[in-house]
């Protein structure tokens, strides 16, 4: 199959055809699904990788990019791990399975690729509004950017070394100045004040733990198919025992940092990782986005709250990086970048220049249908939050290697031991001990209390023997810690020379089958 282009923003027939490419050669291991249909007509895809078996009975790694519109590294991210491990580590199928869903917002997503307007997750119209403004191509570019006109009272200003992307204006600046709104329609115009017609929604405020009710989170847990169809699949897989979520924000390895100790230390560990695999630096989830002296943040609904309590599943997000990070300022002090506009721009611009980009389109005079003439142009949202799509071609292999790194976390169930003693006629006593050989817990987290993250339990079984005369023919164990061990037993009727198998089996690792011959 062929590598992505690391550098590229992918849109939605692109994506298509990549994983349509990938499935042609790698039928074998890989299989393509769509989970469900969006409102417009699109396929959320979901990727399956498994050697052998049933994909639901091996321990699953999960990987999800493309929920924010604007951040389509986080696409080219996941297809890039999916080529790394259908084309260089193959092996870990045997004993693993991947899920990986590139894009879980492919409405938005290529709505902003392909027009570089400016949306979040979703644009939602919200009706009745007075001067509302609704996004639209007005002169037939096929872009939707801005609209300004010049004002007395605009807060924005244009300098030539920011190219065409206005900046706030300051005290002291001389003008022209600019009233700035995205390019589109105004429904229901008397001549007053625009104001954006939509809701610009976030779909990572909108799962089902910690969800609150405000502007961007919808109107209620799961309100659309595409937060609903992640947090469905999520809870209908209980092999999951790690999620990655890829982002373009601010270059950091986002982690929780919860109440429980050993949970903490986990989290703490996974991010640190990161930071020595890929220089990501590992910021905690209330320290993120926080400019020095703010209090911590309160990115309530997301999916780090859903996995740990619903679920009991480590997530962390993956932040590719932006415009800053390119231009080399360490994350902290990107949170500070307000403070610096216009001199930061003016070094984008110019660091773009230098590769024969541009960020922003040439202002151009249009004859608008309500507001007269004004001009349309100024920056394409698409390319994330300016940063250089080259930083993608180190990166991304090194977030592919961390993930690799992370997948080995997996606990893994072995038997330390199985005899078969005679005890006499055709009485026989099977003994098995195991032991979880891997770095996690077999129940993943301690602190996590929801449904989907208690229900599950170690299960011993034994096959081929006559009639087992245990009163409990199966046994099970709630958890196994790293290195923790325990023993079964069963006493049968069996005949000599007979084949017995003892099976150690959990949803979220690795199983042990092992035979022993009756003596």
């Amino acid at each position: 199959m062929k590598k992505p282009i690391l550098n590229h923003f992918y849109n939605y027939a692109e994506i298509c055809d990549f994983l349509k490419s990938a499935l042609a050669d790698h039928s074998d291991v890989m299989r393509l699904e769509s989970l469900a249909k969006t409102e417009g007509g699109r396929d959320i895809w979901c990727v399956t990788l498994c050697n052998g078996g049933k994909p639901e009975d091996k321990p699953a790694f999960y990987v999800q990019g493309g929920i924010h519109a604007q951040e389509g590294m986080g696409i080219t991210c996941s297809l890039n791990f999916l080529y790394t491990v259908l084309e260089e580590h193959r092996e870990m199928l045997d004993q693993l399975t991947v899920y990986i869903l590139p894009c879980v917002n492919p409405d938005g997503s290529d709505l902003c690729v392909t027009t570089g307007v400016q949306v979040r997750s979703k644009l939602e119209r919200v009706p009745g509004l007075s001067n509302a403004v609704i996004p639209q191509d007005l002169d037939g570019d096929g872009k939707i950017l801005f609209m300004r006109w010049e004002d007395p009272n605009g807060y924005y200003v244009d300098l030539p070394e920011c190219g065409n992307m206005l900046v706030h204006r300051r005290a002291g600046d001389k003008g022209p100045f600019y009233s700035m709104i995205t390019e589109g329609i105004v429904e229901n115009y008397d001549g007053g004040q625009l104001q954006w017609g939509y809701r610009d929604l976030d779909f990572n405020r909108q799962y089902g733990v910690g969800w609150k009710n405000n502007p961007n989170g919808g109107d209620f847990p799961g309100n659309h198919i595409e937060p609903r169809t992640i947090m469905k699949f999520m809870s209908s897989h209980p092999n999951i025992y790690m999620i990655m979520d890829v982002h373009c924000g601010t270059r950091a390895l986002i982690y929780a940092t919860p109440s429980n100790i050993q949970d903490a230390r986990l989290f703490r560990k996974l991010a640190l990782m990161c930071q020595d695999m890929t220089g990501i630096e590992a910021i905690t989830d209330d320290d993120y986005a926080r400019p020095e002296g703010y209090p911590p943040s309160n990115l309530r609904g997301h999916i780090d709250d859903y996995t740990y309590e619903a679920l009991g599943i480590p997530a962390v997000t993956v932040e590719l990086g932006n415009g800053y990070n390119s231009l080399g300022m360490p994350s902290r002090e990107v949170f500070n970048a307000d403070l610096y506009e216009r001199e930061l721009m003016s070094q984008i611009v110019a660091m773009h220049a230098a590769k024969g980009r541009t960020l922003a389109q040439p202002w151009r005079k249009v004859k608008h249908p309500q507001l007269g003439e004004v001009e349309i142009g100024g920056r394409d949202f698409h390319n994330a939050y300016f940063m250089d799509p080259d930083d993608m071609l180190e990166l991304l292999p090194k977030v592919a290697d961390y993930f690799l790194e992370a997948s080995k976390l997996v606990p893994v169930l072995e038997f330390t031991n199985v005899t078969c003693e005679h005890m006499g006629g055709d009485v026989y006593r099977v003994r098995a001990g195991i032991i979880n050989n891997g770095q996690l817990n077999t129940n993943l987290l301690y602190g996590a209390t929801g449904y989907h993250a208690v229900r599950d339990s170690i299960k011993f079984k034994l096959e081929g023997a006559a009639e087992i005369l245990n009163e409990k023919k199966t046994f099970s164990v709630k958890s196994l810690d790293p290195l923790a061990t325990t023993d079964v037993e069963w006493f049968i009727r069996a005949n000599a020379g007979d084949e017995l198998t003892v099976k150690a089996t959990f949803p979220k690792a690795v199983n042990a089958v092992q035979t022993v011959v009756a003596p």
